[in-house]
């Protein structure tokens, strides 16, 4: 090879060229953009699937619950003898999201708090009635856990 020429096996970037040139998505225009808190919990409102993330002796444990939202709080349901029950009291992260890739859309919603036991007849009867939300997992999943947000951030594309 001489000066100047660059062996194709060691190159770690692309040519210039191919480098400039905006590909994909984001070559049509479409932005990332920031959710505000009041947009993120229009789109939970609704309920569905999430992820619940929290720190566990084992690590970082993030497992997947369907939720509903009330009062501006996300609450799923578990079963007593469950990870998720174990850290009914602890900061937790959830985060759920709506992905539309043949389109190249989507937003995730991530509320970071202090998730709590809910406790006591009337207010699970409240949560009950308010959000009709059933396990989609089966067996027993009569407690109840809150997620009182201190953080609320979003992204839509």
């Amino acid at each position: 090879m001489g000066e100047g020429d660059e062996d194709m096996a060691t190159r770690t970037t692309p040519p210039a060229n191919d480098r400039d040139a905006p590909t994909g998505p984001a070559a049509n225009g479409w932005n990332l953009l920031t959710l505000g808190p009041e947009e993120c919990f229009s789109l939970v409102e609704a309920g569905g699937v999430g992820r619940i993330g929290f720190a566990s002796t084992a690590g970082i444990e993030i497992l997947p619950v369907n939720f509903a939202v009330t009062n501006k709080t996300v609450v799923f349901r578990t079963a007593p003898d469950t990870l998720l029950a174990t850290h009914g009291n602890a900061t937790v992260s959830f985060q759920t999201d709506c992905i539309d890739p043949e389109n190249h859309q989507g937003w995730c919603v991530l509320i970071q708090g202090h998730a709590h036991k809910v406790s006591g007849e009337h207010e699970v009867a409240r949560l009950e009635q308010a959000t009709s939300l059933v396990p989609w997992a089966a067996g027993a999943r009569d407690v109840w856990v809150r997620i009182s947000p201190t953080r609320i951030s979003g992204r839509r594309v």
